[in-house]
């Protein structure tokens, strides 16, 4: 078996998750009048209204699809019974434009939505026509835009997190059954077999929490409570690996209506919500505790967080319309305020994009329920780090005519720092035959032709790297003498589940000894080979690498 012993530097990962909608007695604007359509991208500088929903939407669920479109579905509507639709739109970012795509099967809001790790759509729970919960589950497939049915529910959830486990189920736990009281049943759905299975129950009954997955794969649910209180402080985790339910103590102050989002190092940052609605604090699973962080600029609940390429948290908009974003700096715990919407509103939805803008759209303003669209530009930091590696070996190189059986270089070590890691490669594999991503434990290289996708450990915690292009390749062939031993320069394009990281090149020089390593949190990607196949199409060799700081 051909390995390479890596020692790489340690950074952290990034993850997103967002809380659901739901109703308030609070003194908010919720009429039911129609908005101002907008037709056309206008405005400038923070955020620029882009072109609006086909529909009015709000308590609608989206996700970013593994080609970089945004799926929303359902939601409350005002010309509807219950405001409760079956509709679904795709934006697409080369024509700024929404575009419907096939109904749902089942009318609903205050749902889920989540991407399988085969890039279908799980969409369930939620409230339908009746204004009841509903077990319905229904899956769309990004390649024919239809949805069909999927194996029901064991029991009806709404405004619950549903969320990706490592080895590709999904769990949903929590939620207001049929009886509209809050619920502690938890239930997985296993893709594979379109069945779900109930699982034992958290230990509180919990509606509008989170559900934040862990960098180890477990799952963190915290807080919940009707929107008029109690609010719950209790959170507890979720361990997919041993079925079972463990306490990871209370926050500092109850909260419903949240979000909370997993940072860089592996803790987790919990804002804002009903309750204390203006104060954040940080959960770490190293340790089991909960810790205060500064107060935000304004109070916030049904707001959205989004992580951003650097590590920044945004924040945006909130009940009582409100238009103002801020961001929060994990490097010195401060909340900056940067920009406002053009159109105030909560109960909305924002995706990231891979270009690093934000799309915002949907939600309940001043005027009622929306379909503006707004597209917030804001400058980010670098996004990844390239590191090349030395060594003294002078590995055999291929030759850009045709397939070369090239061994891969051996070598004792790169070192990145002070903390490292080691961790061998494996032989390369295939890349999918049909274009999918290939699914792959940390270390196992994949032999990608261009536009193919790898994804390690998983789609949900891990990093998925696209093979784009050879921007160039100046190696000298196997078998000639050239005065420069040249160098293969590769562009990849980057992601972390919701967190989209855009475009970077990669540098491997023929005069290399190992690989080259680019950092990107806890995870590394690693450019082993570069050849051509017999029609002098290329063949990217690529790895992750996952950090244990020693």
């Amino acid at each position: 078996m051909k390995k390479f012993i890596l020692l790489l530097a340690i950074l952290g990962g990034i993850l997103v998750v967002a809380c659901g909608g739901s109703d308030s007695v609070e003194s908010e604007s919720a009429s039911n009048s129609e908005s101002t359509a907008s037709s056309s991208v206008s405005g400038g500088g923070f955020a620029e209204l882009g072109r609006d929903l086909r529909a009015q939407r709000m308590r609608s669920a989206s996700v970013i699809l593994q080609d970089g479109r945004v799926l929303v579905t359902g939601g409350n509507q005002p010309a509807f019974q219950a405001g409760a639709v079956k509709t679904a739109e795709v934006w697409t970012a080369g024509s700024d434009q929404w575009e419907f795509t096939d109904d749902m099967i089942v009318e609903r809001f205050s749902h889920s939505m989540v991407v399988l790790q085969d890039g279908r759509v799980l969409s369930a729970g939620g409230r339908d026509l009746k204004n009841t919960g509903t077990n319905k589950a229904d899956i769309w497939d990004p390649k024919t835009g239809n949805w069909t049915a999927a194996a029901d529910m064991i029991e009806a959830h709404e405004s619950f997190p549903m969320v990706l486990l490592n080895d590709g189920r999904v769990i949903v736990a929590g939620g207001s059954a049929r009886d509209y009281n809050p619920t502690n049943l938890a239930e997985i759905y296993d893709p594979n077999t379109d069945t779900w299975t109930q699982i034992g129950g958290m230990s509180v009954e919990r509606i509008w929490h989170t559900g934040t997955v862990l960098s180890d794969g477990r799952v963190l649910f915290a807080g919940g409570g009707d929107p008029d209180g109690p609010y719950i402080k209790n959170t507890e985790i979720y361990d997919p690996a041993k079925d079972t339910w463990f306490s990871a103590g209370e926050m500092n102050v109850g909260r419903t209506q949240h979000t909370a989002t997993l940072l860089k190092d592996g803790r987790v940052l919990v804002v804002g919500g009903r309750g204390k609605r203006q104060t954040s604090e940080i959960y770490d699973p190293s340790t089991n505790t909960w810790g205060e962080m500064a107060d935000l600029n304004e109070p916030r609940a049904e707001h959205i967080a989004i992580v951003l390429s650097d590590g920044r948290v945004l924040v945006i908009a909130g009940t009582g319309s409100r238009p103002s974003v801020e961001v929060w700096d994990p490097s010195n715990n401060s909340w900056d305020s940067i920009g406002k919407l053009q159109v105030g509103r909560y109960r909305h939805l924002a995706e990231l994009l891979k270009d690093n803008r934000i799309l915002v759209f949907g939600g309940n303003g001043e005027d009622g329920i929306l379909a503006s669209t707004e597209i917030i530009n804001i400058e980010v930091g670098s996004e990844v780090e390239q590191v090349v590696s030395t060594g003294t070996a002078d590995p055999q190189l291929p030759t850009p005519a045709a397939i070369v059986d090239t061994p891969v270089p051996t070598a004792t070590a790169v070192i990145v720092g002070r903390d490292v890691y080691e961790e061998p490669l494996e032989d390369p594999i295939e890349a999918e035959p049909d274009g999918s991503a290939s699914l792959v434990p940390n270390g196992q290289p994949v032999r990608l032709p261009i536009g193919g996708i790898i994804a390690s450990p998983s789609l949900q915690t891990g990093l998925v790297a696209v093979f784009i292009e050879v921007i160039s390749d100046t190696r000298c062939p196997t078998g000639e003498t050239c005065d420069e031993p040249g160098e293969a320069i590769i562009l990849l394009e980057l992601r972390q589940q919701d967190a989209p990281f855009g475009t970077t090149e990669m540098t491997l020089g023929a005069d290399q000894a190992l690989p080259s390593v680019k950092k990107l949190g806890k995870y590394s990607t690693v450019f082993v080979d570069l050849e051509y196949d017999s029609d002098n199409n290329p063949i990217l060799t690529l790895a992750m690498v996952q950090w244990r700081k020693k």
